[in-house]
């Protein structure tokens, strides 16, 4: 599974990285993060708002910190 989160460095942000790390924190897969900071990745994946979140390079979310427990059910659904 590789995880993505659009973004410049921003508080929202590391939320959002926070809550992906402990909705890991159960899963015994491998999982890829990545952070892209490059305003390039917007518009690669038609992102309007930060910060995003990506799962399998699908856009599961912009503009809001998704919870814990929501990460993880996008989580599941994706498997």
């Amino acid at each position: 599974m590789e995880i993505k989160i659009i973004g410049k460095n921003s508080s929202n942000r590391m939320k959002m990285l926070k809550n992906v790390e402990k909705a890991l924190e159960a899963k015994e897969n491998i999982c890829n993060i990545q952070i892209l900071e490059d305003d390039k990745y917007k518009q690669i994946y038609h992102v309007a708002n930060t910060p995003a979140l990506l799962i399998n390079s699908k856009v599961i979310s912009e503009g809001k910190i998704l919870t814990e427990k929501e990460i993880k059910r996008w989580m599941l659904a994706s498997n």
